[in-house]
């Protein structure tokens, strides 16, 4: 009997690589004889250009198959935060996943679904598919809080976030809030959260894109019975990152080979993920600051969006012709010695692995940060939306290997950009954060290699 697995992602590159990473795990070291891959999409040839090199190792391997689920948002009302906007996708897309799994050749006995799938695992129950799993594709702290909040009347949550402003997670470090005046506002978002909490706790094992070197507490804690344990209801929590997408050596583009001419470790790479925008004011004050740094810089500029920074998830706009006007009058020019403006999209993975890269301008979505700790990158922290503030608070307050710009105060002006970035690329502060981003870049290599190599009972057969 042929063991197949069927996983499935919700929209958002932060999503999709994880667990295409996982399915290519699953085939090589736990197995399986095949795996199919979901990839939930508003726009499939958007998605295609982003994955670009899995689709052709895809192409090589017919074990490994990726299906996309087109949606048709377009005239429908998506409102609210990006939590509730992605949920509200997937929630349309289960009848599509349903009957792309009714028409697969062979059943699958394995059934994977990301933590913002988890209504799809309905699926699985209708289909009687034998054993399921969530992926955690962000932090083990993000799943501590989503399930802690789950477990926790309306009445005692509410207080904790709404007026005491944070929440304490048995043997994890608190969760602070910004406070809100209307939590009316923030219900819906809620109701999803404490949803998705409650759905986790029903499968077979939890995977998270995470590694006991970088969380170790967090991760000790859901193996205690009195702690998290407890709230997982027996549910094992596998760490099994890290989920990233190696670079590829020999590839090709414009932006790497103005890496090859410039010092080691002397550029500030400056992006904000594949769903991050920035207002037009906030836009002209990094681009300020940059120039001002006189520091070496790559930087992703996408066109500004006014009133939400998670635009970019669903902006369809990728012309690279594409004027530039919202950039300071003659900031091109001036900065042609030093710079390199990318419109849109730039390949990540290669230029934090380009060992002229010395610093990372970074929104810190989970997997930027992972990616900027496999190659050795300090980073300067810049959260936009979701749980960003939280993994930026990880990166600088817990692993030191960030300098974080203070978000608070709305726009960040071009003299913070300044010391920051100087913070992390000339001062002494700077040499300890990239020693210990190095250190961990070796621990969580090791700690991979072991995984992959160490006999060890295999998560789909020891429960």
């Amino acid at each position: 009997m042929e063991f197949h697995g069927a996983l499935v992602a919700s929209p958002g590159m932060g999503h999709a690589v994880p667990v295409l990473e996982l399915g290519k795990r699953l085939l090589s070291h736990h197995g399986f004889d095949r795996v199919t891959v979901f990839l939930v999409t508003d726009d499939v040839s958007r998605s295609k250009s982003l994955i670009g090199k899995t689709l052709m190792e895809e192409e090589e391997d017919p074990k490994f198959v990726i299906r996309f689920i087109q949606l048709d948002v377009s005239g429908q009302d998506l409102t609210g935060s990006l939590l509730t906007k992605l949920a509200e996708m997937m929630r349309k897309a289960i009848p599509h996943i349903r009957s792309a799994v009714v028409e697969l050749e062979l059943k699958p006995s394995v059934f994977v679904v990301d933590l913002l799938g988890t209504e799809a695992l309905v699926v699985a129950k209708e289909l009687e598919i034998k054993k399921t799993y969530v992926l955690v594709t962000t932090s083990a702290w993000f799943l501590a809080l989503t399930v802690y909040m789950a477990s926790l009347d309306k009445e005692t949550l509410y207080k904790h976030l709404y007026i005491n402003g944070a929440l304490l997670i048995p043997g994890c470090s608190p969760v602070k809030f910004d406070r809100v005046q209307d939590p009316s506002n923030y219900a819906r978002e809620l109701a999803e959260s404490q949803r998705i909490g409650l759905e986790v706790v029903t499968v077979d094992g939890v995977f998270v894109n995470t590694c006991d070197s970088l969380e170790p507490v967090t991760i000790r804690s859901f193996l205690d019975s009195e702690k998290l344990g407890r709230v997982m209801r027996g549910v094992p929590v596998y760490p099994v990152g890290p989920l990233v997408r190696p670079a590829e050596p020999d590839l090709k583009h414009e932006v790497l080979d103005w890496l090859d001419l410039q010092p080691k470790q002397s550029v500030v790479y400056v992006s904000f993920g594949s769903g991050g925008a920035l207002t037009a004011e906030q836009t002209m004050e990094l681009a300020y600051g940059l120039e001002m740094t006189g520091h070496r810089f790559v930087w992703v500029v996408r066109p500004p969006a006014e009133d939400d920074p998670s635009a970019s998830m669903f902006d369809k706009a990728t012309n690279q012709a594409e004027p530039l006007g919202f950039l300071p009058y003659g900031f091109l020019d001036r900065t042609k010695d030093i710079g390199f403006v990318v419109r849109t999209w730039a390949p990540q993975e290669e230029i934090l692995a380009h060992e002229a890269t010395g610093g990372f301008v970074s929104h810190c979505g989970w997997n930027s940060v992972l990616e900027s700790i496999v190659n050795g990158v300090p980073m300067i922290a810049w959260p936009l939306y979701s749980e960003q503030k939280m993994n930026a608070w990880l990166v600088s307050e817990e692993l030191k290997i960030a300098a974080r710009v203070d978000v608070g105060n709305g726009v960040v002006k071009k003299e913070e950009i300044v010391e920051v970035v100087k913070r992390v690329m000339d001062e002494e502060e700077g040499k300890e954060m990239r020693k210990n981003v190095m250190e961990l870049k070796m621990k969580t290599a090791e700690e991979a290699v072991m995984k992959l190599t160490t006999p060890q009972a295999d998560y789909f057969t020891q429960n």
